[in-house]
């Protein structure tokens, strides 16, 4: 009956939906890679009577259909409806839906509040360059230390895993109590975050959700986070959703981007859970446990505590040792030989040798005694392939390279 209520109330609300004017935005700056349906900007400026913090815009590729305008409308009506703390709850969990921005051709995207704020961090590449991300949950399916080799002060141990299964859970029992079905829950859709030290989860991409059974965007699953092709259903589903939250509890405690069966991976997952991520994985739909009671049986585990203890995650891999690779035989990239190349032996790029199609090899300190001796190797001073080698690199490394002798240098591809 509330439900009821609340889709007559957004229905009369829908006719007050904000439509924005694409000029009134000012500028629009892309913020990363275009996305599958849209691409993602930043306006310059932004009516105050739209929202009184940051926003940033969604344009579609295509301009939306009739029908997927009547849903995004109805989506932002609805949360019209909500009262002043649902309405907040909602905007932490979900990037949802402000307003519909209209060109000249008609509505051609969405507007929503900007969450990098709360998302965006500053990664250390291997390279030593800095580079701020939106952390989501892609990040949080590796080892347990590579946060911190990225320079972030969280360890993701069992305990800290958890309680983002918490955040994510509860996130989405929210949504669910409200009639919202997430549809496609996958690494790049759910930004993690870790201001304060507790960790927060938020939805984006929600304008492909399903509200009281309307989806403005074609369904769109994504690869390795799709409902098994022998299971026969839908996506746009509790039950699939369900499905989708157990596997993001299992590949958070797995520490893999794969998995997909229980026992491989029994002994990481603490044994108060293990019942509740079989039955998520199964295929009948009816018996997997809802976002509910996975978030309170979450927070039980939480409460018991020694977590990391008791189950610690997979020892990591260790890194494989470098050993001697034989010269190159090919004739295009033949290596000099020893007797007249001395600097072969000391080379640090020798391992490049071992990828001919990929790299191209050249010894600064032969090429000026002997040119004859590298007439089959690509040109390096000067060379556009040898300066973009170049900037790929560290600062260290790039002084390295950039010692006049004794060194092979890796050229990009095709080279020479």
């Amino acid at each position: 009956m509330a439900v009821e209520r609340r889709e007559g109330a957004a229905a009369q609300a829908q006719t007050a939906v904000s439509v924005v004017r694409l000029e009134q935005l000012g500028e629009l700056v892309p913020l990363g890679r275009p996305g599958g349906q849209g691409r993602a900007c930043r306006p310059t400026r932004f009516p105050a009577a739209l929202a009184t913090a940051p926003i940033v815009v969604k344009l579609y590729h295509r301009q939306p259909s009739d029908a997927a305008i009547g849903a995004l409308a109805a989506m932002i009506a609805w949360s019209q409806t909500l009262d002043q703390e649902q309405r907040a709850h909602l905007y932490g969990v979900a990037a949802w839906p402000l307003a519909i921005i209209s060109g000249s051709q008609g509505p051609v995207g969405i507007a929503m509040y900007d969450v990098s704020g709360r998302f965006e961090v500053p990664f250390s590449m291997p390279s030593g360059r800095q580079h701020r991300v939106l952390l989501s949950l892609e990040h949080l399916l590796g080892r347990d230390d590579f946060l911190r080799l990225r320079g972030l002060p969280v360890r993701l141990d069992t305990t800290t895993r958890t309680q983002v299964a918490q955040q994510i859970s509860g996130a989405l029992a929210f949504l669910h109590r409200h009639g919202v079905v997430a549809s496609d829950i996958a690494p790049n859709n759910l930004l993690i975050g870790f201001a304060g030290g507790e960790p927060s989860v938020c939805f984006i991409d929600c304008d492909s959700m399903v509200l009281h059974g309307r989806q403005a965007l074609s369904p769109v699953e994504t690869a390795d986070w799709q409902i098994p092709a022998g299971f026969t259903e839908r996506p746009q589903t509790r039950a699939a959703d369900a499905y989708k939250l157990g596997l993001v509890v299992l590949r958070l405690y797995a520490r893999s981007h794969d998995a997909r069966e229980l026992a491989p991976h029994v002994r990481h997952v603490p044994a108060e859970l293990r019942g509740l991520v079989a039955r998520s994985l199964s295929s009948a739909a009816a018996n997997r446990p809802p976002a509910g009671e996975w978030q309170r049986a979450l927070r039980q585990a939480l409460v018991r505590g020694g977590l990391a203890e008791r189950y610690p995650g997979p020892t990591p891999k260790p890194v494989a040792a470098s050993r001697p690779v034989a010269p190159l035989q090919s004739s295009r990239y033949r290596a000099p030989e020893a007797d007249t190349c001395h600097c072969w032996t000391q080379c640090p790029a020798r391992s490049h040798a071992t990828k001919p199609a990929q790299a191209a090899l050249v010894c600064l300190a032969c090429r000026r005694r002997r040119r004859a001796h590298t007439a089959a190797f690509a040109p390096v001073r000067g060379g556009r392939s040898f300066t973009r080698r170049l900037r790929s690199f560290g600062p260290v490394r790039r002084r390295e390279l950039e010692r006049p002798v004794q060194y092979y240098v890796p050229l990009g591809p095709g080279a020479g």
